[in-house]
């Protein structure tokens, strides 16, 4: 049927007044009806005070300490690839009720909370673009709670043994402390300590924590720390400050270190192969570094983790027509641990690239913490991708790509129709 301009223009004329004498019915609820797409906001930051929630996948507790004036100050970051964010929202009894959180024009939202101790808040939180679309909540609903006991003066102690050891030169006193599930490479590590030992010495490390916050079983410790070390070849003082933080996983009665960020304070001489992400605010603060002479000095610490191992877990997206590698470049719908491809997602598959050492690994696990090597699971040489799925490929470098499809949509021009061309994607890299 064809309409002729005049006709046209009479009918949209008639859905313009439709739209403005029904909205006030209903504008509340639905604001964003007229030119809904596909493309989903996503959170990403959030903070709750200085500490990071967006790792977070089932809890996440605080001690009394750590509060502010009594209060929870939650903040981040929202943001949505196409139109505008209208609304962000944010509950504290699993979606039961909705609080209105301000936003900037950036993206950028806050809000307070006076949490009670014991209390669990099962907390959820969404952004809905001005399109209709909404992101998704599971990624980042987590029951929080205010904990007053005995775990977290554990695991400081465990903090203050592992500086007091290093700073005595015990190596393998330092490495009983060390977790068996380290996610860098505890073999590294062990050698590490050792080519500290050996190219510098007289080391003082003065810690000042900032926060201490539980989350799975594991105390994360951020702190600031000045330290200075003499350099045993030059006989120099080399001094830095700068901020940083460790992981600690119970084991037992007591708990032992699980991760651990740039910059190193241990294990300085091989952060590539120890450190498996870099300190939120540390990019750019000169730091200490040795190389592989032995030659110590400081330098500008960089905002990756300089290839650092991917023991750890890390957020990433799939966008269409690019792609985001674990080095930081960009490439034609690929996830990618090598400029000449380790896996990638075309033709709505998920498929092992020119790397890969055989096929596609779909795990059973359905947390990215839970995977362990190595992977078990059925085989393919392809996979059409689901949310909330796993997939694991080994790399022909010996190393394993583990990949989580967290959230995503679909899109116009997707091959073939349906397939995913947004995907916020979850991945560890075990070297």
């Amino acid at each position: 049927m064809k309409f002729k301009f005049s006709q046209l223009r009479t009918l949209w004329a008639v859905l313009f007044a439709a739209f403005f004498l029904w909205a006030p019915l209903g504008a509340q609820a639905q604001w964003w009806s007229f030119g809904s797409n596909s493309n989903r906001p996503v959170i990403s930051e959030l903070l709750f005070n200085s500490v990071s929630a967006l790792r977070v996948e089932r809890q996440l507790y605080m001690s009394p300490e750590d509060l502010q004036q009594n209060k929870i100050t939650v903040r981040g970051r929202t943001e949505v690839g196409q139109g505008k964010v209208g609304r962000v929202e944010a509950s504290l009894d699993n979606g039961v009720t909705w609080t209105a959180v301000p936003f900037s024009e950036q993206g950028l939202f806050a809000f307070e909370f006076t949490p009670e101790i014991g209390r669990a808040y099962p907390f959820r939180i969404r952004s809905l673009s001005t399109t209709g679309q909404v992101s998704e909540e599971a990624d980042n609903a987590f029951e929080f709670k205010l904990v007053k006991d005995d775990s977290r003066q554990l695991a400081r102690e465990t903090f203050e043994k592992l500086l007091q050891r290093y700073m005595a030169r015990d190596r393998a006193g330092f490495m009983q402390l060390v977790s068996n599930r380290f996610a860098g490479d505890a073999v590294a590590l062990d050698s590490a300590l050792s080519n500290d030992f050996r190219f510098f010495d007289s080391i003082r490390i003065e810690p000042v924590i900032r926060q201490m916050a539980a989350s799975n079983n594991r105390w994360i410790i951020h702190f600031n720390f000045t330290r200075q070390v003499r350099s045993t070849k030059t006989g120099q003082m080399l001094k830095d400050q700068a901020q940083s933080a460790v992981t600690l996983v119970r084991d037992g009665e007591s708990y032992k270190l699980v991760e651990l960020a740039a910059p190193l304070i241990f294990g300085v001489s091989d952060p590539s192969n120890v450190a498996t992400y870099v300190a939120e605010g540390s990019a750019g603060r000169s730091v200490l570094t040795v190389d592989d002479a032995g030659n110590a000095s400081t330098a500008k610490q960089l905002r990756s983790s300089t290839g650092a191992a991917g023991g750890s877990i890390r957020d990433a997206r799939i966008l269409q027509g690019q792609g985001i590698t674990s080095s930081g470049s960009v490439v034609s719908y690929h996830i990618q641990n090598h400029p000449n491809g380790a896996i990638g997602l075309w033709d709505g598959n998920f498929h092992p690239g020119s790397d890969a050492d055989g096929d596609i690994f779909i795990l059973a696990d359905s947390s990215l913490d839970a995977v362990q090597l190595p992977l078990q699971g059925s085989e393919q040489s392809s996979v059409a991708p689901q949310f909330g799925k796993l997939y694991g490929v080994k790399l022909s470098d010996g190393t394993t790509f583990v990949i989580k499809y967290v959230s995503g949509s679909t899109g116009p021009g997707a091959i073939p129709p349906g397939a995913i061309t947004t995907a916020n994607i979850q991945y560890r890299h075990f070297r």
